[in-house]
């Protein structure tokens, strides 16, 4: 049987502040997780990353935190390893404009 995706709206729409958002908690380990960046137009700089844990307190990045790009839909997928918990960061300030990001697992 198939594992549904789970859905967590991490990083609220209207955000610019280096941050993390809220925790998806997917009751099991997943191996597919994703960080979708909604930005609005005027951006000229900042960045978001995709954060995985085991334990829902020590926390780790997943390769490079991704440039903002104005105006636009981002997606970070990430399927290096089996995590239980998940979350958005934005890793550095978002300036001209705000961003909303929602992270979601599935398999």
């Amino acid at each position: 049987m198939p594992i549904s995706p789970l859905t967590n709206q991490s990083i609220p729409a209207g955000s610019t502040a280096v941050a993390t958002g809220g925790v998806c908690d997917n009751g099991v380990a997943r191996t597919v997780h994703t960080a979708i960046c909604t930005s609005t137009a005027g951006i000229s700089a900042g960045a978001f990353n995709l954060q995985v844990s085991q334990d829902n307190v020590n926390w780790f990045s997943v390769g490079a935190p991704q440039t903002v790009v104005a105006n636009s839909v981002q997606v970070l997928t990430y399927t290096g390893g089996a995590f239980q918990y998940l979350r958005a960061a934005i890793t550095t300030t978002v300036v001209g404009g705000t961003i909303g990001i929602t992270v979601t697992s599935g398999a």
